[in-house]
């Protein structure tokens, strides 16, 4: 539920209103308004309940974590649930900026905390390297905000550079998560269910590629602007925009392929597929922050899983 609602929020509030606001008529602007704060309020609460079972099932000795790891996850991850909750119904104009400040570094702690109690079981590789490009991803988004706001302050002259590096390095990462997840799904395709996960994500990446071509025809140069908009995706040079297709195309093909699997586990990458596709590379609202700490939330629940499945000797 909070995946398929992000994904609407994604749709509706990121790219239909606020890209087609001008050939829509003022009763249809109402009602995409209406139905994408809808979607956006259901995929926070629903993403703070997940968030809150996979807190408990972390935080508990059965997860095997160190007592050390398990105490900090539940008083980082225990303290950003309450605030999230209160600024989701708090009216807009009582979200103060520091206040949002505060999430996005208690929502990083988690994503940090997370992954590390993730890399403390010695699970498959490919999820290890998932966790990895998640951890790179989350830490380069943040520290490119971080020296782009200090170049601001300060007027450091090299500040842009340094952080549209820090952008690029951590995009590159969030965009190669889909393919390490394809990699640990291990989906038996000469099989009736994997031939029709096989079909069914094939024509997942072509839709999303005949998305891409439509909205280059429809918005014409404005498409490296949409992209920003709506994934903070950037490296790509303005006229190769539509390139992103191919990456895109190949996570939105794992996410169905993750979703239709026979292993619980492997669905649970599905979900967290969905989830950290519709928040976007380096979020930054806390809507999308907290969508994104419990898509990294779901890896590490699916890294413990496969980790436990091993032998005795590999862990």
């Amino acid at each position: 539920m909070a995946g398929l609602a992000a994904l609407a929020d994604l749709v509706i509030n990121r790219v239909l209103i606020t890209f087609g606001h001008e050939a829509w008529s003022d009763e249809t602007l109402l009602q995409l308004d209406r139905a994408g704060s809808f979607a956006l309020n259901l995929s926070v609460v629903a993403g703070l309940v997940v968030l809150a079972f996979c807190l408990g099932s972390l935080a508990s000795q059965r997860s095997g974590l160190p007592m050390t790891a398990r105490a900090s996850l539940a008083s980082f991850g225990w303290v950003l649930i309450p605030i999230v909750t209160l600024m989701t119904f708090l009216p807009l104009a009582l979200t103060r900026r520091e206040l949002v400040m505060v999430v996005a570094g208690l929502s990083h702690a988690v994503i940090v905390l997370l992954v590390l109690a993730g890399l403390h079981w010695r699970s498959a590789p490919a999820m290890i390297a998932t966790l990895i490009l998640t951890l790179v991803a989350s830490l380069s988004g943040l520290a490119s905000t971080i020296t782009n706001l200090i170049g601001e302050r300060f007027l450091w002259p090299h500040a842009e550079r340094l952080s549209n590096s820090f952008h690029w390095s951590g995009e590159l990462a969030y965009l190669a998560v889909p393919l390490a997840v394809g990699f640990a799904l291990a989906i038996p395709w000469g099989t009736v269910r994997g031939k029709i996960a096989l079909v069914v994500s094939t024509l997942g990446a072509a839709a999303v590629a005949v998305e891409m071509a439509f909205l280059e025809r429809a918005v014409g140069n404005e498409l490296p602007t949409l992209i920003y908009g709506a994934l903070k995706l950037d490296v790509m040079p303005d006229k190769y925009t539509i390139l992103y297709a191919i990456p895109l195309g190949i996570g939105w093909a794992v996410t169905i392929a993750a979703a239709l699997s026979k292993d619980a586990a492997r669905r649970q990458l599905g979900a967290a597929l969905l989830l950290l596709s519709s928040a976007g590379y380096a979020p930054r609202t806390p809507s999308t922050l907290i969508l994104c700490v419990v898509g990294v939330a779901l890896l590490t629940r699916t890294a413990i899983a496969l980790a436990e499945r091993r032998p005795q000797g590999l862990r």
